[in-house]
């Protein structure tokens, strides 16, 4: 039997040495810290993005607290979110101290680990420089803060304020971008808002209308833009709307006019609930204009006001054209103002007094509306200049004469479309 190998014999002991350990922790510290930079890099910019959120959410607020105004009327109601009172402020904003409302209300700051400032930035726009009641305002709001590092950190949001009654939000017309203002391209029923519902629709870009309240042998008919709303003055044998459905039963002539129309309403007494909700008995007026441009040439209002009969309610509605030129400077253009009239409008003791809904301020003593409106033509002045459209919701307040010689027309009372001032004068301006 062959004799078994020998076993072999060990080798020399191997290791690392110490430099080499030394080398590869330093590699590794260096990794680490690449990775600890990344985390707090990662970190930094999730905190600044949290925050951010958080600023654009202030701002957004902001924004949609300035829109909640209720009123757009001056002087404004105290307590109640008004166009007017949207002024420049500034708040201060974190954990303790959340953000306050026009309303009042503190809304919360949610996850807030520093303190922002909310900076509301209006710029009126939109009418003459200095207005108290402009037509229009810019809104910027600035969200600024500090953030880990120490660096200032903002948020900037605009938009546009118009100086719209809040319950005219759901409009049935959609502006377009044609014009200075914009050129209505969808109304209800296909045509300008500022058209008589009972006008009959022709279907060739016109409707016509015959007034109510005409006397016996009146024969007088308008023929309106569908897309402008101004008037042809015409004539027809027909009675009624009813009967009205072709434009060859108008017999028009050259003659145009622009509309002013609204409503003639009754209250029981001359308080701020009467005028929000007039409650009063129609009686038989008539509402007039007094044209004062252009002087010559283009003939005279017509204005026609329904009768009581008709109008089963505490208001009458009334519609006057008013003749305008295209060859006058300004072209297409009247200046002039409106009234009421009637057997028991008096201004004196078991009368009535006329009042106006209107926007304007109440600047009696000047009566600087009489020359030139003060207000928007549009916002119901008492005098109007160089009006070239349409005009409606120019209405009006039958109040019972006071007595005791108080003021008859309800002012500064909350009432969605302005207040009412100006007790209607006994003679022309």
């Amino acid at each position: 039997m062959p004799p078994r190998p020998a076993p072999p014999r060990p080798g020399p002991q191997q290791g690392v040495s110490l430099v080499e350990a030394l080398v590869a922790l330093a590699v590794m510290a260096f990794g680490m810290l690449g990775i600890v930079g990344i985390q707090a890099t990662l970190r930094f910019n999730a905190d600044v993005a949290r925050q951010r959120s958080e600023a654009v959410r202030l701002a957004q607020q902001a924004i949609e607290d300035a829109r909640s105004f209720v009123q757009v009327a001056l002087p404004a109601t105290a307590g109640v979110p008004n166009y007017a009172s949207l002024v420049n402020d500034t708040q201060v904003v974190d954990a303790g101290h959340g953000y306050t409302t026009n309303y009042g209300a503190v809304l919360p700051v949610y996850g807030s680990n520093t303190s922002y400032t909310v900076n509301r930035n209006i710029v009126a726009s939109g009418d003459t420089p200095g207005s108290t009641d402009p037509r229009m305002k810019a809104l910027q709001v600035t969200v600024s803060w500090t953030d880990r590092s120490g660096g200032l950190q903002n948020v900037v949001l605009r938009t546009t304020l118009e100086r719209a009654a809040p319950e005219l939000a759901g409009s049935v017309a959609l502006a377009g971008a044609v014009g200075a203002d914009g050129v209505p391209t969808r109304w209800a029923r296909a045509r300008n808002p500022n058209i008589p519902r009972p006008a009959v629709n022709f279907g060739d870009g016109t409707s016509g209308y015959i007034p109510p309240g005409r006397t016996v042998g009146d024969s007088t008919a308008f023929r309106f833009d569908n897309l402008t709303a101004m008037i042809t003055l015409c004539s027809t044998a027909v009675a009624s709307n009813e009967l009205l459905n072709a434009p060859s039963q108008l017999s028009c002539t050259a003659a145009k006019a622009w509309p002013l129309a609204g409503t003639v309403n009754f209250a029981s007494a001359g308080t701020a609930a009467q005028a929000v909700a007039p409650a009063g008995s129609p009686q038989a007026v008539q509402v007039g204009l007094t044209q004062t441009f252009p002087g010559t040439g283009v003939g005279a209002p017509a204005c026609y006001t329904a009768p009581p009969s008709t109008a089963g309610t505490s208001s009458l509605g009334y519609l006057c054209a008013v003749p305008v030129s295209a060859s006058s400077l300004p072209g297409l253009a009247w200046s002039g103002y409106s009234f009421v009239s009637g057997t028991r409008i008096t201004g004196a003791a078991g009368g009535f007094s006329v009042c106006r809904y209107t926007a304007g301020p109440p600047a009696v003593a000047s009566r600087s509306d009489l020359v030139v409106p003060a207000i928007a033509n549009v916002q119901h002045p008492r005098a109007y200049l160089r009006v070239a459209g349409p005009l409606s919701a120019q209405n009006f307040l039958v109040v019972p004469y006071d007595d005791g010689g108080v003021a008859d027309c309800p002012d500064g009372s909350p009432l969605p479309s302005g207040s009412t001032t100006y007790p209607q004068p006994a003679s022309a301006p």
